[in-house]
């Protein structure tokens, strides 16, 4: 996370960090020098970075630019999306936006034209949120929705599904009308989607089987392939994740039960992610050990990848360090394994 290297390094994100080239090359540097020098031995950072050339911006995020929700951008964060835009709405309300107003909102014009400077800047390596790897990187229509409506939309959910439905394939018009604008200008064609569904593990699961997962089902039918993220504890829904055809990646959050995941979704690529106040409260021995269980929980998927997305300020270099080496001995272990064999 930003903060994290806010802290050892002092940098500064703010707006320069998105529509900056220069400024975010200079931070992009930073970054990947401290990480060659603290755990370059692990194959981290580098010793002459380059600039990665990719803006992003939060999907959802970019969803509520577009509905007018203020942006701030806090030196130590990412974009913040502040407001409701939809809450006190009716389902006549939304279901009269029009998707091309989206699309051509002041808010899009901005990261198109920052998409011209990046390319001026350091040409074909420009991109815009990697469409031009074919991905289609959003949040769920579900997770957007509670971002915009607020927590008036569960009961909406429990009590109006129909309405529910109205509000999430508004939403899903809306991405579409973005992301046509994105491809037309960097020439892509998208041919894989990832589902962010940070809200999830806030629904039981008759009602995600009920109102979220049929959506979910119909957008990843429209790709080749796909991933999905559920950043809670989500035990109670893999069966209904299970349900997800076409995704063969899933990215499961702390507190769900990964050997469960493995026996339901036995062919996909298991990606868990480490809590993150886990990393920050335990010690290095502490760390290791939740690695090497979530590992072992995992064993038998196709692949594993272990996701620390969110080490924060205060998190300690050693648990990070005992994190690293902890896969670099399982790894190491299971190659000489294979070489042995």
């Amino acid at each position: 996370m930003p903060a994290f290297y806010n802290k050892h390094l002092g940098i500064k994100y703010g707006e320069g960090y998105y529509f900056d080239p220069a400024y975010c090359a200079q931070i992009e540097r930073c970054e990947e020098l401290f990480l060659y020098e603290v755990f370059g031995k692990y194959g981290f950072g580098s010793a002459d970075p380059v600039p990665s050339g990719n803006f992003i911006i939060q999907p959802v995020d970019i969803i509520m630019g577009t509905q007018d929700a203020q942006w701030r951008f806090p030196d130590d964060g990412t974009v913040e999306s502040w407001g409701t835009p939809w809450k006190g709405l009716s389902i006549a309300d939304i279901s009269a936006i029009d998707p091309r107003e989206a699309a051509y909102h002041p808010v899009i014009d901005r990261m198109l034209a920052q998409y011209t400077e990046l390319c001026e800047f350091v040409g074909e390596k420009a991109d815009l949120f990697w469409s031009k790897t074919g991905l289609m990187n959003v949040h769920t229509p579900y997770t957007t929705a509670h971002q915009l409506c607020g927590e008036d939309l569960f009961v909406t959910m429990l009590t109006e599904p129909e309405s529910a439905l109205v509000i999430f394939w508004k939403i899903w018009d809306i991405y579409k009308a973005i992301f046509a604008r994105v491809t037309e200008v960097t020439g892509s064609s998208l041919t894989r989607v990832q589902l962010g569904d940070c809200s999830a593990a806030m629904l039981s699961e008759q009602v995600y089987r009920n109102v979220v997962l049929p959506v979910n089902k119909q957008i990843c039918a429209k790709f080749n392939s796909a991933g999905y993220h559920s950043c809670g504890p989500s035990t109670h829904l893999l069966t209904a994740f299970a349900d997800l055809h076409g995704v063969d990646a899933i990215e499961l959050g702390p507190g769900t039960d990964i050997r469960s995941a493995h026996h339901l979704m036995p062919h996909r690529h298991l990606k868990p992610l480490i809590d993150p106040v886990a990393m920050k409260d335990m010690n290095p021995d502490g760390v290791s050990s939740m690695v090497e269980n979530i590992i072992r929980d995992a064993e038998g998927s196709p692949s594993t990848t272990l996701c620390t997305w969110a080490l924060d300020r205060e998190t300690p270099l050693e648990n990070v360090e005992a994190l690293l080496q902890q896969v670099y001995d399982i790894n190491k272990s299971v190659y000489l394994e294979l070489v042995e064999g």
